[in-house]
């Protein structure tokens, strides 16, 4: 098997004043986010990755560089940054929770009208994301290991279609959180969850 371990990045300024933090925008991490990602590094010793994949937003960037070895070589795809929110991206959040679309954006997937707002929409994200995945998994090969450290609607969205979720329930139990970990397997046909949401401290073993 394949295992692909995915990696939220830290906590953000951005993510304190509840904004949209989509792929328009980006913040630093909060002390709480340094402090989660110092967690996940602990958690991760001692697993050896044959490639560290990281999205090319700053936010996603220091993550990894806190969760992994000081020397590791950290790679950038472009695939793996966060959806573009378009005009959403930086606004706050409160404001927009009983619009039409934003119920839309976060519950019922296909029938977003992303184009309202200039954003990128879920299915263009899934194709970038899923041929990410693909691409690196088999990049490593049939027994190999992958860290990703990406975003919440890209790990969430894409880790659930992968695993046979249908689109418009891929968001039905939240985004995964801050600096936690998911991991994904696949046989190179195949992809399911080896573990989900995994938070530091949580005590459940990683190591497949």
């Amino acid at each position: 098997m394949t295992y692909l371990y995915l990696v939220r990045h830290g906590q953000t300024v951005v993510n304190t004043e509840g904004r949209f933090n989509g792929g328009g925008v980006d913040g630093p991490l909060t002390a709480k986010g340094v402090a989660g990602a110092q967690a996940v590094h602990t958690l991760l010793q001692g697993i050896h990755f044959d490639r560290i994949v990281s999205s090319p937003l700053p936010r996603a960037v220091a993550t990894a560089r806190l969760v992994t070895a000081a020397d590791a070589p950290i790679e950038l795809d472009d695939r793996l940054r966060e959806m573009s929110l378009g005009d959403w991206d930086g606004q706050l959040l409160a404001p927009w929770m009983d619009d039409p679309e934003f119920i839309n954006y976060r519950h019922h997937m296909e029938h977003w009208n992303y184009r309202a707002v200039h954003a990128e929409g879920y299915q263009a994200l899934l194709r970038r994301t899923r041929a990410a995945f693909n691409d690196l998994a088999v990049s490593v090969g049939p027994t190999g290991r992958a860290l990703v450290v990406s975003h919440g609607i890209v790990l969430t969205v894409t880790a659930n279609v992968l695993t046979g979720v249908p689109l418009d329930h891929a968001r039905d139990t939240g985004e995964v959180a801050n600096t936690s970990v998911t991991v994904l397997r696949t046989d190179g046909q195949t992809w399911t969850k080896a573990a989900w949401n995994v938070k530091p401290g949580a005590g459940q073993p990683l190591n497949f």
